[in-house]
């Protein structure tokens, strides 16, 4: 993999020094032609898939079920050139080549208006090869959805990002520096999402979990560091009270010895790496709210491949001692979109420009998550833990995995 200099564009918070561009570009030029090139950390590629949740009705026809309008959908975007199949009715394994589209549990349906919660789920893509492709293809299936449906969204809605390198699989100084940066940059992170996605039961902070809750930054890096094994880092990372909402949601006795887990329903996920091994499995960025446009979904990608490719390289240098900026993350993400070759990088700048400041009320540590849930969500943690994860099938069908 190529190597490049490290210039302007660090984080706050990161130990090499910051030059600007212009400068970066004439000592570039001289260091080619006459000294070695000082180069960064191995930075590993990208395969993605995304899963969008939204509330959709058709335009033409007013469905009673769900299977029906997720034939729809399909025949609409076979006629459009996109490549597709209805998980329910699909008999042979999930393709990770194709879209598959589902009806989705924790999405409210309201069957008397037409309107029901459907999930679709993307191929697999390499992130930096040919981003303009894959850029096109999200263009596509959106422009195609609006046209012959209503999209829209609600709190339950989302864009979840599924990343592993291109290899297949973590390592893990790689999956810790990943962790690392979603610790360090979360309440930036926070501010780019409406205020329902940062006290989520569907997106808890990493931060404020059961298990880093009481340590300082330093602490967390440190408990991080000590973690051997894939299984160890993914339940620290998402580390579940039994007392809490989602526990009793589960039926988790409070009491119990062993009452706290692992679950997966965190603003990043770890737990396939610990449901495959090894450094199987894939890591997802869940706080993302739905998006019912191309450009939407095309910035969210951009952001999570961009965060997750540099924080393997340089999330182990990030300095716990300093504060977060949402300028140094930003810095961040259009430094590594540019390296990348990302066609509309302006995206990510809009996103970052319209970043909604933070408050916190008296008496409520930030970034902590809602002590109760709604009964909707209460209800609908227990469906979901029995539902087929589509993206972990998509996954093992790339890597011919069992």
């Amino acid at each position: 993999m190529p190597h490049i200099v490290f210039g302007a564009t660090e984080p706050a918070g990161h130990r090499h020094g910051h030059r600007s561009d212009t400068h970066r570009h004439e000592t570039d030029t001289h260091r080619h032609r006459h000294q070695p090139e000082r180069r960064r950390a191995e930075t590993p590629d990208f395969r993605f898939c995304v899963e969008l949740g939204l509330v959709i009705r058709s335009r033409r026809r007013d469905h009673k079920t769900s299977s029906a309008l997720e034939n729809e959908i399909s025949t609409q975007l076979t006629r459009a050139g996109i490549a597709n199949h209805v998980a329910s009715t699909h008999t042979s394994p999930i393709s990770s080549q194709e879209w598959t589209i589902a009806g989705e549990l924790c999405i409210p349906s309201r069957p008397r208006d037409h309107h029901f919660g459907i999930k679709l789920t993307s191929p697999f893509h390499r992130f930096s090869r040919r981003p303009e492709s894959w850029q096109a293809s999200m263009h596509a299936l959106l422009d195609t959805l609006n046209t012959h449906f209503e999209l829209t969204t609600t709190h339950q809605c989302y864009t979840h990002l599924h990343i592993v390198p291109t290899a297949g699989y973590w390592s893990l100084a790689q999956a810790k520096g990943l962790a690392k940066s979603a610790l360090y940059f979360e309440r930036c992170l926070d501010a780019l999402v409406p205020p329902y996605r940062r006290r989520s039961v569907w997106a808890k902070s990493n931060r404020n979990n059961r298990y880093f809750a009481a340590q300082s930054l330093a602490g967390c890096f440190a408990r991080i560091d000590g973690q051997a094994t894939f299984g160890g880092l993914a339940a620290r990372m998402n580390w579940t009270g039994g007392a809490s909402p989602t526990g009793l949601a589960l039926g988790v006795d409070p009491r119990a010895k062993d009452a706290d887990f692992g679950h997966d329903t965190y603003r990043w996920g770890f737990q396939n790496l610990n449901r495959e091994g090894e450094g199987f499995g894939t890591v997802a960025f869940r706080q993302p709210p739905g998006a019912t446009s191309g450009a939407e979904v095309v910035t969210w990608i951009m952001l999570a491949g961009c965060l997750a490719r540099l924080s393997c390289g340089l999330g182990a240098t990030l300095e716990p001692g300093s504060k977060a900026s949402l300028k140094g993350l930003g810095e961040w993400l259009l430094y590594e979109a540019e390296w990348s070759g990302m066609p509309n990088k302006g995206l990510l700048k809009d996103l970052i420009r319209g970043a909604t400041p933070l408050t916190t009320a008296p008496g409520v540590v930030a970034g902590q998550d809602a002590d109760v849930i709604t009964i909707d969500d209460d209800q609908r943690l227990r469906w979901k833990r029995d539902d087929r994860d589509i993206a972990v099938a998509k996954y093992r069908r790339l890597l011919k995995i069992g």
